[in-house]
């Protein structure tokens, strides 16, 4: 019997290298990694071995609604890891792909296998690029974030929803906003975060150097720039500061 599942396949960068030099940062990435949402999550099911991180739904999907649902959080729990290693630096590369996933207890040991999983770890590694990306089949389902085309067969994922209410619903070309959207209204809690990413990507172009992983920064860069360039010319010339948007708020979110 076939079982399809969704698989949130979760790659994390630079790992080898922290095992050799930098080993406090990696109990605190496991610890991060043991406080996510997920885990929390009744639908899903969490694999972690080394520095890769499994997410499947542990019940196949029966209609449309629950594709949609299903595919919303898996691009929330994506999300909510890349909050959490914000303050790390560490980087992650993911894909959302759906089809044949196995898992089975057995007496001594938990297998896992399919097809869903090798897809994902050879297309995984053939991105140079930084983020979530969404398989072109489900795409259909993704009806919270925005993305942009990457292959043919991914989509990258904008997890920064803030930056996208901002320079969606606001013309950023005639900043500064009202501060009673970010004290009183909390148009944009986690805009701060979000602006800090975009820094570090920045700062990881211009001081990387390994081509090949400052291509990775460099690519992930493009794409926000592409979605929010008028924003970002203007951080990039105000040394990343997200007070920009309303320098008289409190920000006290």
């Amino acid at each position: 019997m076939t079982d399809l599942k969704y698989l949130l396949y979760i790659d994390i960068l630079g790992f080898a290298d922290l095992v050799k030099s930098d080993y406090d940062k990696i109990r605190k990435l496991f610890k991060k990694i043991d406080e996510l949402n997920v885990h929390r999550h009744n639908a899903f099911q969490t694999i972690v071995f080394s520095d890769t991180i499994l997410i499947i739904n542990k019940q196949a999907p029966r209609n449309t609604d629950e594709h949609k649902y299903l595919v919303m959080y898996a691009c929330e729990f994506a999300q909510d890891l890349m909050f959490r290693c914000i303050d790390l630096e560490i980087q992650f590369r993911a894909i959302l792909t759906y089809g044949e996933f196995y898992y089975e207890k057995l007496e001594n040991i938990e297998a896992y296998h399919g097809k869903a999983l090798v897809k994902a770890y050879y297309k995984e590694k053939d991105i140079n690029c930084l983020g979530l990306f969404i398989d072109e089949s489900i795409l259909q389902y993704n009806i919270i974030f925005k993305t942009t085309q990457f292959d043919k067969d991914l989509h990258f994922v904008f997890l920064t929803q803030n930056l996208e209410r901002l320079c969606n619903f606001y013309d950023t070309s005639h900043l500064p906003l009202d501060p009673f959207l970010i004290d009183q209204a909390d148009e944009f809690p986690y805009l701060k975060d979000e602006v800090k990413i975009l820094e570090t990507l920045k700062k990881n172009i211009n001081t990387q150097i390994d081509s090949k992983v400052r291509g990775k920064y460099l690519q992930a860069y493009h794409f926000y720039n592409q979605r929010y360039k008028t924003f970002i010319d203007q951080l990039e010339k105000n040394n990343f500061d997200y007070k920009i948007v309303s320098p008289t708020a409190q920000w006290t979110t």
